[in-house]
């Protein structure tokens, strides 16, 4: 909670700053200045696993061994006054399938820690989820190109996340797989971004964004473990970072 206060008031200070300059003109650039109009756009690109999600660390029980993938966005904004507007995102991010090294650093782990005679470690599935995030948005226009900036908060809604079926051999106290199971939970999650776009005429546009998301974390359930011991997630925390490119169009 500490580091999501700290983010949003870095956010509004940076959002008055820019007001404030915005504000610094005389007189006649003020009577040309006006409400710019709301726009809308659709945009792909790749997402990046990031901090704990990226690593592949077995004894960090908060590492999500999260790959790069892909990701497909909503995005737009609503002016309410001159420059300033509340921008929203909805996105699909899929970070990709558990790599063979991911499953042998987790395989060796449970194998020394259940002091077993062999474990293995099988993942189905993978992070997929969806993203709504909406906030504060300022725009420097010049001449063609716009310039956006936004702080967000919102949502994570995991669709899976990877299925782990657990084997020990030799270890008579566990007497069966351990699963931990796919989560479709939901996570209070908060972020920023920045854009550019080009104005091609007509409304419509070509545009060039990054994004960063950070949650703590959706809950995660694990089955059939008799012998506590071991890796044992109980939350993921998701941190993403995205560059997509797309078309809007500006009404």
């Amino acid at each position: 909670m500490k580091q999501t206060l700290t983010f949003f008031t870095a956010g509004l200070l940076m959002l008055l700053a820019f007001t404030s300059k915005a504000q610094d003109t005389n007189d006649k650039d003020d009577e040309t200045k006006v409400k710019l109009k709301p726009y809308v756009g659709l945009s792909m690109g790749i997402s990046y696993a990031l901090r704990d999600f990226a690593k592949a660390d077995y004894s960090n029980n908060k590492s999500g061994f999260g790959n790069k993938g892909v990701t497909f966005q909503l995005d737009g904004a609503y002016y309410l006054h001159r420059n300033f507007g509340i921008g929203y995102t909805f996105s699909y991010q899929d970070q990709s399938n558990f790599s063979y090294d991911d499953d042998l650093i987790l395989s060796q782990g449970y194998t020394t820690d259940f002091k077993a005679d062999q474990g293995t470690v099988s993942a189905d599935k993978r992070y997929r989820s969806f993203n709504l995030l909406v906030g504060p948005q300022y725009t420097f226009v010049w001449r063609s190109l716009s310039f956006d900036v936004r702080a967000s908060a919102g949502a994570i809604k995991s669709q899976t996340s990877p299925v782990l079926t657990i084997t020990v051999t030799g270890v008579d106290a566990q007497t069966g797989s351990i699963t931990q199971e796919s989560s479709k939970g939901y996570a209070f999650a908060y972020g920023g971004s920045a854009a550019i776009r080009f104005d091609m005429g007509a409304g419509w546009g070509l545009s060039l964004k990054g994004n960063y998301v950070n949650s703590s974390g959706y809950n995660v359930t694990t089955t059939g473990r008799t012998l506590n011991v071991g890796r044992l997630v109980t939350k993921q925390p998701i941190t993403e970072g995205q560059i997509v490119f797309g078309l809007y169009k500006a009404f």
